[in-house]
């Protein structure tokens, strides 16, 4: 009987030992997973020339849809979501005629959830000069 026993408690501590290490396994991949990324502010505008001439107001907006997404976090399917600050831009361009440039540049983005997905909107604004 002693000695069914003792195999008995060397199994539970070898389980035991398994237990902990697929924790701790599990526990570094959930933290590698939710480590995220930064980077630094990226330039929109490009750089002006030392004289222009403010020729009026721009707006210009582009949108851009996450499928298949329930929020922020959780990104499937993007369609036409990277580009569209670069299209917001080229549509405040394009909104006055004969600019070249824009100067005091802001940019807002809106998004809003819907059954199947995120759509979010970025807004350009600013003065076109040439």
């Amino acid at each position: 009987m002693e000695k069914r026993k003792l195999v008995r408690w060397k199994a539970v501590l070898n389980h035991k030992k398994r237990s902990r290490y697929g924790f701790i396994v599990l526990f570094t991949f959930f933290t590698i997973l939710c480590m995220g990324c930064a980077s630094g502010f990226q330039t929109v505008a490009p750089q002006l020339p030392d004289k222009f001439e403010k020729i009026g107001h721009a707006e210009g907006k582009a949108c851009g849809t996450m499928l298949f997404s329930d929020g922020p976090g959780d990104n499937f399917l993007p369609v036409m979501l990277n580009s569209r600050v670069q299209r917001a831009y080229d549509a405040a361009l394009n909104s006055v005629p004969g600019a070249k440039w824009l100067t005091e540049v802001t940019m807002q983005e809106d998004w809003y959830w819907w059954i199947i997905g995120t759509t979010r909107c970025v807004t350009i604004t600013g003065e076109a000069a040439r």
